[in-house]
């Protein structure tokens, strides 16, 4: 405690006390069935709240019928969203943890994934990442909107909620009035900066009004939108001072981006590579012009990193959502001095915003509780007869499984041929844009296995014979993949490299590379980026609709600038048919037309994954309980494997 001299002091928030200065800020769970939040929600946010943070601020909750984001948006202006808000907040209550509503509106952002509604704006001006045409808003309907911000900040009172957060960030409805470039009205909403500021005037007026001052009520906003014609740091801080003069504000939630742009959206929810903390200084900037307190997050996952945050007078909160997605006993864990027992947020993506992309319930690849806290956490909290258990393979999926049953009390044995545990993780750490994820990820076990019980033995191979000595009450096989050759003339080419191999390889790479990609996922594009960036002419060729089609769109983002910065040359549509002395043959997979490439030198193989099931089919009856995880199972993501880990344990 003595190094969080501010982390872990309370704060007034209007008519808020907050225990501590760490927020989990408003991030869709897609535990709503028919705009309602679920008891799934309920278990999510409580393991969070016992686990000590300080305000939690829910998912968006639609102020009105045009505004339901999605099919599980929270149906902020229903009557019966009452009882679930009182349920939320008894219970979070319960751990002195206080909680907002966050009240919102798209506007021309729809992405309903059932029937989509007319998407409604201050003028006809598209969104270009979801390629939506709004209509522009009559009186009648800004009428109808702000007074739906007022009913659902009253439905979020009488809920027993502590206050509401009003979206004005990342280009939905009220940021859409604000600017310039989507506000193209010339009634009294439109034209001045004053008439473009009148729709947030007026909210937040009406909301004040309908709430009464025993409430809090703040906005968030993106300080910077950081793309094309988006809201720049210059014009936030005019809309700070503006609104400070002007009505009442308890917070500002800084944050970044804008969703109706590929650039924009990145910042959402950025992930690794993105700088750790690089909204801080806007934080300050924000903090500043409008003389309240601020919350500032984007990529803050260090609890040490956030006191500083604090300590400097950056931000009065810090938002830490994915800190508290991978662990929720996070906050506790840091006050009570117990730093090593942090898992740190790896950045990947892949189950947070990306199953509320894919319209699955939150999920974290480290965490395979996250989103499944109503039955999961009860499960491992039973008791269990001791077995002995031996688990082949230190991959991630192994290491999950190895740790989890340790957790539960058996006697655990890790068995891994290499000298260090990862698997594929080894590989990655080497990548020019994975380093990140793949060191963090390695840290978390590394530090899981010193504080466990469990028998490592690393640099040994497994044998049926020793393993049968042994007699193990369960063996988990988790060997892995292999990557796959495909049958085609020209294979043995020495020339030919597996991207697996290429960050440790001696051989000479020539000037110009062809990298073929078969899943659309990170091996291709790093192996391009990593020879791009070392002077290499590259083309990468994949055989998907799109290059990076399986990475979550945020990160790919990421990933396509920096290929279109280095000039790689982008060839979706194409697979590889053959290799030939002095050309390659690929193939169009719509017109199976067969085309030639005659300039390279060096050919760069990602072409999918073969599961390594050899050792589980030896393994066969030499334990009451044999199972297979992770890619020896199928090759997947990393994702899968620490998921089947953990469940491969749950039954023993």
């Amino acid at each position: 405690m003595a190094q969080f001299k501010n982390l872990f002091t309370q704060l007034t928030i209007g008519a808020t006390e907050l225990k501590n200065r760490i927020l989990s800020t408003a991030h869709q769970t897609n535990h709503v069935t028919d705009g309602i939040p679920t008891s799934d929600m309920v278990a999510y946010h409580e393991a969070r709240a016992k686990g000590g943070v300080g305000l939690i601020i829910l998912e968006a909750a639609s102020v009105h019928p045009s505004g339901m984001l999605t099919s599980k948006t929270i149906a902020g202006y229903d009557q019966r969203i009452v009882d679930a808000y009182k349920e939320l907040s008894e219970t979070l209550h319960k751990y002195g943890t206080k909680v907002f509503s966050q009240l919102f509106h798209g506007g021309r952002e729809v992405v309903s994934s059932d029937y989509r509604n007319a998407a409604w704006a201050p003028s006809a001006v598209p969104s270009l990442r979801f390629g939506v045409m709004p209509k522009p808003m009559s009186l009648e309907d800004i009428e109808g909107v702000i007074e739906g911000f007022a009913h659902s900040a009253q439905l979020a009172k009488e809920g027993g909620l502590d206050g509401v957060e009003i979206c004005c960030s990342h280009g939905y409805l009220p940021a859409q009035f604000w600017s310039q470039h989507t506000n193209k009205r010339t009634d009294h909403y439109g034209g001045s900066f004053e008439n473009r500021m009148r729709f947030i005037v007026e909210i937040l007026e009406k909301v004040w009004a309908r709430v009464g001052e025993d409430f809090t009520v703040g906005i968030r906003m993106s300080s910077d939108e950081l793309t094309m014609d988006g809201t720049t740091m210059k014009d936030s801080v005019q809309i700070v001072e503006y609104l400070a003069e002007k009505v009442r504000l308890d917070f500002i939630n800084v944050t970044a981006g804008d969703s109706s742009t590929f650039e924009g959206s990145t910042h959402i929810v950025p992930p690794s590579p993105i700088k750790h903390a690089y909204l801080s200084p806007h934080g300050f900037k924000i903090r500043m012009a409008g003389a309240v307190p601020v919350f500032v997050g984007n990529r803050i996952v260090d609890p040490v990193e956030a006191e500083q945050i604090v300590s400097t007078g950056k931000a009065d909160v810090v938002g830490m959502t994915r800190a508290l997605i991978v662990d929720p006993d996070m906050p506790n864990k840091a006050k009570s001095g117990d730093l090593q027992a942090i898992d740190a947020c790896i950045g990947c993506l892949q189950a947070c915003i990306g199953h509320y992309h894919k319209g699955l319930p939150i999920g974290c690849v480290q965490n395979p509780t996250t989103g499944k806290e109503a039955w999961i956490l009860p499960e491992l909290k039973k008791p269990r007869n001791k077995q002995n258990v031996l688990v082949i393979g230190a991959g991630p999926g192994g290491l999950q499984a190895a740790i989890t049953a340790d957790s539960l009390g058996h006697s655990v044995t890790l068995i891994d041929q290499s000298k260090s545990i990862g698997g594929l993780l080894r590989t990655m750490r080497k990548a020019p844009m994975r380093h990140e994820l793949a060191e963090s990820m390695l840290d978390n076990y590394s530090r899981k296995l010193m504080r466990s019980n469990i028998n490592v033995q690393l640099g040994k191979k497994a044998t049926a014979q020793e393993i049968s000595e042994s007699k193990p009450d369960a063996i988990i096989c988790a060997t892995g993949s292999r990557p796959y050759t495909p049958a085609i003339e020209g294979i043995g080419d020495p020339r030919i490299i597996m991207s697996d191999d290429l960050y440790s390889s001696t051989k000479k790479v020539g000037d110009n590379v062809l990298v073929f990609d078969f899943g659309g996922d990170w091996p291709g594009m790093e192996a391009a980026i990593y020879l791009a960036e070392k002077g290499h002419h590259v083309t990468l060729i994949s055989s998907r609709l799109h290059i990076g089609e399986t990475v979550h769109q945020y990160l790919r983002n990421e990933y396509l600038k920096k290929l279109y910065n280095l000039n790689v040359t982008l060839l979706p549509h194409y697979d590889i048919g053959a290799i030939k002395k002095d050309h390659v043959i690929i193939r169009n997979l719509f017109t199976q037309q067969k085309e030639e490439l005659t300039n390279w030198d060096f050919i760069v193989l990602s072409l999918g994954r073969i599961p390594n099931t050899e050792l589980f089919e030896e393994m066969k009856g030499h334990a009451p309980i044999v199972k297979q995880i992770g890619d020896c199972l199928g090759p997947r993501t990393i994702e899968e494997a620490t998921h089947e880990g953990m469940m491969s344990v749950l039954g023993l």
